[in-house]
């Protein structure tokens, strides 16, 4: 029997998987930004730029794939947005919050970027705050980048808000941490980028007039700051415009718009590129960061029929396509002025091994003019002295795409990092395989399913009022349980840690493939768990081909992934004899020999299969082989033999095992989930007996007995033959091993409170199925895990059967 991580007489295939495992935290082959294997993202952006002007490597094909630059395209309709509003988000600045304001248009949030030739993803807020865990972004510049940070909280909240960790009061610095994912998001207000003094805060064009910009000399406000941030988003543009004295060597060397005597009126492009080189500079002579700096391109504001000051507005309704408009005048200036500057920083900071990326919002926001809030970021009646702004972006609106590309620079980032270590580090790598291997041979592996429950307050992870996949008999906090401390623990290995259920790594994971859930209700029970948890992510579509609740299918459309469930309670041939039977539970025929159609007809093109029986075989049935009766269990019947319950809990195992390694066609990975006891105290399950405990058992408190331990022995013994079988066809079985672990929870069952206390019907204490949420939500951190060791064995295979020059010794 093979166990994903076993603790005795370890196979060698488990002391290379740690050692893959351990290799991987060394050499970023896989993701290093989100913890997954590259292979398994290469389908969320089938084709990308960096859009770095600076280098031809940027532009190269990566093992065949054609180069697509995300920020060259046309906006497309959108229907399903916006993805927050005005009324979920708090962190919408007043100015920008145009639906509270009265704009009577919606279709402004409604279109996404598409870019020629690939798609670029919608903002996955999971995704992103699994990116940045443990990391640090920070946002300079003007009030447009503080724009874009807003908009970023915004997208996160369907994830989880910020707290507000800020330093000082002032709401130009601000800084925001992300408990969960330990990620703080700061902002740094800069809007020339450099050391710059107010001189007059009315001036001569009603703008203020900053006559001491110190073109050469730091913002000190944030370079003093930004040493240990892992990415910063810099970005300037629109306070260029307003009157300006310019100083080098505490010189005045011009001005813009000062209208002064004996000051030269410099063209606009002489201070933008000084203050861009200067804050490049700043970055590139930190001694002590080493993070990443995107630079965030030009946004064109779209003034028509006049200027800011004279009457000057945009009222258009819908984007512009690309064929519509172009570039031009001091925007063009300021874009070529700014992506000759990031070339230039670029080289100097390749010398450091700093890294810049250019964020190109030019064009695409070019092509919004319907996008700024215009007069609609204030009242209407409201006596203030406001232009219309033609600067901004309401949101939610176009300047959420921004983050979307954003999303997908972070994740080049990793594919990035895997491509250079494998072009340079290739033979580094063997060696280390090899050293490695020699220290592990002797290292105890860690068993995932033994361990105990400890406390974990963040849970849980949903709640009966977010999810709407609980069925009413698991939805144990909408009847009334009173206790909550049965949804806040988590699974806690010997010798290691089970990570909680990630659900954007799952979906990624799973990305095109198919996943078929065979058993009774407690297998619903843990779909249900599944798509609960995957709920922060994406809810799926029923894409059921029957109106049978017992045989759904789910589709995870923006992954292409399907989720189906199929009943079969004994997993065999049956038919239900009487509905009553002797125990009023039914009395079923079981035809142990012959397979259930209802699902092995099914199953042929499906990945992974997780295949579980249990509870049912408790119930009085006949059993039959040959089609003739070869005994029962509970049955009372004539002349008809009692035989041990495991039986025929055997025989169906066997059954199934075999209908499954005969599939031609399957080549997917089966899992059997092995058996999860039921807590009935002070009697059976229709005499009173009961499930009222509100705290997990520990370890040495309970022991696998009598029927429940006959049960999963012969799970065991049975898997074992049907894996040694299947290995002879290249199919491959899991245990995915969840008995210690449920034994131990006694109380995460709904007991009574699987439905209104009021309702007038004969329900018995549920002590078999788990409330959600609740500990059944663990089935899926152990899911998870294999499949990412699956990831990692199928790495390991690769290393052995391509490069047969490198022999390990």
């Amino acid at each position: 029997m093979e166990l994903p991580l076993a603790k005795n007489n370890t196979p060698r295939i488990v002391v290379q998987i740690t050692l893959t495992l351990i290799v991987l935290a060394i050499i970023p082959l896989c993701y290093p930004l989100l913890g997954y294997p590259l292979l398994l993202l290469k389908n969320s952006c089938n084709t990308f730029s960096d859009h770095s002007p600076s280098s031809d490597d940027s532009r190269r094909e990566v093992e065949g794939e054609k180069i697509c630059d995300i920020f060259s395209g046309e906006w497309v309709p959108n229907p399903e947005g916006p993805y927050y509003t005005n009324t979920t988000c708090w962190a919408i600045h007043n100015h920008q919050n145009c639906m509270k304001f009265g704009r009577p248009d919606t279709d402004f949030m409604k279109w996404r970027w598409k870019p020629d030739g690939c798609d670029l993803p919608i903002f996955n807020p999971a995704q992103f705050l699994e990116i940045v865990r443990g990391k640090s972004l920070a946002f300079i510049g003007d009030s447009v980048a503080r724009n874009q940070m807003q908009s970023l909280i915004c997208l996160l909240s369907r994830v989880e808000y910020p707290l507000d960790v800020s330093y000082m009061p002032d709401e130009r610095f601000k800084r925001w941490k992300y408990t969960t994912y330990n990620f703080t998001l700061a902002n740094y207000w800069s809007p020339h980028l450099v050391k710059a003094k107010e001189a007059d805060s009315n001036g001569l064009t009603h703008t203020g007039l900053f006559n001491d910009l110190y073109l050469d000399e730091f913002d000190e406000e944030w370079t003093t700051h930004i040493e240990d941030f892992d990415y910063i988003v810099i970005s300037a543009g629109h306070w260029f415009f307003r009157p300006m004295i310019l100083y080098e060597n505490n010189q005045v060397v011009g001005c813009r718009y000062c209208f002064k005597d004996n000051v030269t009126d410099l063209p606009i492009s002489y201070g933008y590129r000084k203050a861009f080189r200067t804050a490049f500079k700043a970055i590139n002579s930190l001694e002590n960061f080493k993070g990443i700096t995107f630079l965030r391109t030009f946004a064109p504001s779209h003034f028509e029929n006049g200027l800011w000051n004279q009457g000057g507005d945009c009222v258009r309704t819908k984007p512009l396509r690309s064929n519509e408009t172009s570039l031009e005048g001091n925007d063009f200036e300021f874009y070529m002025t700014q992506l000759e500057e990031f070339k230039i920083a670029e080289k100097q900071g390749n010398k450091r091994g700093l890294k810049f990326r250019l964020l190109d919002t030019t064009q695409a926001t070019l092509l919004r003019p319907d996008g700024h809030p215009s007069r609609y970021g204030h009242l209407k009646n409201e006596i203030v002295t406001m232009y219309n702004d033609c600067v901004h972006w309401c949101l939610p609106g176009p300047i959420d795409t921004w983050s979307d590309f954003l999303l997908e620079m972070l994740k080049m980032e990793g594919i990035r990092s895997y491509h250079d270590e494998k072009l340079h580090s290739k033979d580094k790598f063997f060696f280390l395989i090899k050293d490695l291997l020699k220290a592990l041979e002797s290292e105890k592996i860690c068993d995932l399913f033994s361990g105990e429950w400890i406390p974990n307050p963040e849970a849980p992870y949903y709640t009966n009022t977010t999810c709407w996949a609980i069925h009413e008999n698991q939805n144990c906090m909408k009847y009334g349980r009173p206790d909550t401390d049965f949804m806040k623990w988590r699974w806690k290995p010997d010798g290691c840690d089970l990570p909680i259920f990630n659900p954007v790594q799952f979906l990624e994971i799973v990305r095109g493939k198919s996943l078929a859930f065979i058993g009774d209700s407690m297998t619903t029970n843990q779909v249900q768990s599944l798509i609960c948890l995957l709920s922060r992510v994406e809810y799926p579509i029923d894409a059921s081909t029957i109106a049978d609740e017992r045989f759904m299918r789910w589709k995870y459309t923006s992954y292409n992934f399907t989720l189906a469930t199929f009943f079969t309670p004994h997993l065999v041939k049956s038919k239900e004899a009487d509905a009553s039977g002797p125990t009023n539970t039914g009395l079923y025929n079981l035809y142990l020999d012959e397979s259930d159609e209802n699902w092995n007809t099914q199953i042929d093109d499906f990945d992974y299969l997780i295949i579980s029986a249990g509870q049912w075989f408790y119930r009085p049935m006949v059993y039959y082989e040959n089609n003739q009766v070869v005994g029962c269990k509970y049955c009372r019947l004539d002349n008809v033999t009692d035989l041990p319950m495991y039986f025929g809990y055997r025989k169906a195992f066997r059954t199934a095992f075999k209908a499954i390694n005969s599939l031609e066609k399957f080549k997917g990975i089966t899992f059997l989930r092995t058996f999860a006891p039921s807590h009935l105290e002070n009697g059976s399950w229709d005499q009173g007996g009961d499930c009222v405990r509100t705290k997990p058992f520990k370890s040495n408190e309970t022991a696998l007995e009598g029927v429940d331990l006959e049960l999963y022995m012969t799970q065991l013994e049975e898997f074992k033959i049907a894996e040694k079988q299947g290995k002879k066809r290249g199919l491959r079985f899991r245990l995915l091993d969840t008995t210690q672990a449920m034994l131990l929870r006694p109380d995460g069952h709904p007991s009574k409170y699987g439905h209104s206390q009021n309702e007038n019907i004969t329900v018995y204490n549920d002590c078999v199925h788990w409330c959600l949420p609740g500990p059944i939500d663990t089935w899926n951190d152990f899911l998870l895990e294999m499949l990412k060791m699956e990831g990692i064995r199928s790495h390991e295979e690769k290393l052995h059967s391509n490069d047969r020059t490198i022999k390990l010794r």
